[in-house]
């Protein structure tokens, strides 16, 4: 498994962390603080995995064409 497909499902445990806790969650302070701490650390991990994408080299057919060598 690579860093993006970490993050990715690392976001999607997190979105059924959230709402299981705030089923639990008996006023709505708790679920205010649920919901502040979730809303923090997918923002935290979106921006991680938005500034490993722009440090990433495109694949071959994001390359312009005249960028692309042709060994045949």
């Amino acid at each position: 498994m690579n860093t993006f497909m970490y993050i990715d499902k690392r976001l999607i445990d997190l979105g059924r962390e959230q709402k299981a806790k705030l089923v639990h969650a008996s006023n709505d302070e708790e679920k205010a603080l649920v919901n502040a701490f979730y809303t923090g650390v997918k923002n935290e991990l979106e921006s991680l995995r938005d500034e490993l994408m722009s440090n990433v080299p495109p694949v071959d057919d994001e390359l312009a064409e005249n960028y692309i060598i042709n060994h045949a």
